[in-house]
């Protein structure tokens, strides 16, 4: 399923020249609908498990090599259903482009082009995680890649719809767009 076919079609003057309007019907991206589930659970199963098993999803830890397309290929034999697989995120990935894992070698990349030195302190933590002061007992020195290495790891665990329900998805989907 072509994702943008069902996307409602708006007239917009894209040239925006003053006092001339010509309008052209665009496809209107800006359109959105919501997966309906009666609440949300946070993907690592730290609070409302139940809610996950309700809404039929399953847990998928993100490997290196994997993208939505070879996701939805691989849980629903369709890579043009990459979208049901962001769909069924919600908020946690919102922006694909910097809410979905990158791969080892583009995180090394991206932390030695923020960071002049990689392996310089970030920041410390005791052995519960939480930030502390670098004199507090037990403080261990977290560098700027172990921080961002962190991110991209809490990023990794997300939720896969069950096959069966896609269909019903893909429909209330175009059906929504519709009425827009």
């Amino acid at each position: 399923m072509a994702y943008f076919k069902y996307f409602p079609v708006i007239a917009y003057d894209i040239r925006g020249e003053e006092n001339q309007v010509r309008a052209d019907h665009v496809t209107n991206i800006l359109a959105r609908v919501l997966v309906k589930c009666h609440g949300w659970s946070d993907p690592d199963g730290s609070s409302h498990e139940a809610l996950l098993a309700t809404c039929e999803y399953l847990k998928h830890h993100v490997k290196d090599w994997e993208r939505p397309d070879t996701l939805a290929q691989q849980y629903y034999g369709d890579s043009e259903l990459h979208w049901i697989i962001l769909f069924s995120n919600g908020n946690k990935i919102q922006y694909p482009w910097y809410d979905w894992p990158v791969t080892q070698y583009d995180l090394t990349k991206f932390v030695q082009k923020k960071y002049d030195d990689v392996n310089a302190t970030h920041h410390y933590e005791d052995e519960d995680g939480y930030q502390v002061d670098s004199t507090a007992p037990n403080a261990t020195i977290v560098t700027n890649f172990k921080h961002e290495e962190a991110i991209n790891d809490a990023k990794r665990t997300i939720r896969i719809m069950q096959p069966q329900y896609v269909p019903l998805v893909v429909d209330e989907f175009k059906r929504l767009m519709a009425e827009h």
